[in-house]
């Protein structure tokens, strides 16, 4: 099965640019992101794959599956998304273990535009209380790169997924922000931090008074 690396290696042949050209149209300074990339040793988070993508004039979708977006992304209309727990969401970083039906026990029901891989997520703690409560249902695309202020549910190490607020902090950094204050800021810069997905729709549940 052909993996992302290869397909990054593949599509900047096709320019016939090298792995350090490619490094500066992305804005990086250093050739090894791209070299990781395309030997397979560090995953392609959606934020960098947006950026590689635009960088080698192809659709994010065609980087990360090998299709065109027309092919990856829906048109409004009801589509059933499984509803992931945080260590499901892990999955999500790489396409080539996406998770399968028998590992999906529930499915959320959403009518807005999404691409294949979007799914739901049920809040659980209190990190970002009061905003998103615990039982809150959000639903997230992997294939939406998020914008500064907007909530992302990412993987901090290897640990389980965190939902938290994005803030860009310099060209290629930034920091997954709480809104409870007991919880820390992760900072990108200290730790190796790949973004899942983005929310794109927040349903609140109901609260008994």
């Amino acid at each position: 099965m052909e993996t992302i690396g290869q397909r990054i290696k593949q599509f900047r042949e096709k320019l016939d640019i090298s792995q350090s050209e490619l490094a500066q149209r992305c804005g990086w300074g250093s050739q090894s992101r791209i070299g990781n990339y395309e030997a397979n040793i560090r995953k392609v988070g959606v934020e960098d794959a947006v950026v590689i993508a635009s960088a080698l004039r192809v659709s994010p979708g065609e980087l990360l599956f090998g299709t065109p977006d027309n092919d990856t992304f829906i048109e409004i209309g009801e589509k059933h998304l499984p509803l992931v727990s945080y260590a499901q969401a892990n999955k999500f970083t790489d396409p080539d273990q996406l998770l399968t039906p028998e590992e999906v026990t529930e499915y959320v029901t959403y009518n807005g535009a999404v691409s294949d891989v979007g799914f739901a997520f049920r809040i659980a703690g209190d990190s970002m209380e009061p905003d998103f409560m615990l039982g809150d249902t959000i639903i997230v695309d992997p294939m939406v790169a998020p914008t500064p202020g907007e909530f992302v549910i990412a993987n901090d190490e290897g640990n389980e997924a965190v939902f938290r607020k994005y803030r860009l902090k310099s060209q290629g950094s930034f920091e997954l922000v709480p809104l409870n204050n007991d919880y820390p800021i992760i900072d990108s810069d200290k730790q190796y931090i790949t973004i899942i997905g983005t929310m794109i729709e927040q349903r609140i549940h109901r609260r008994k008074r």
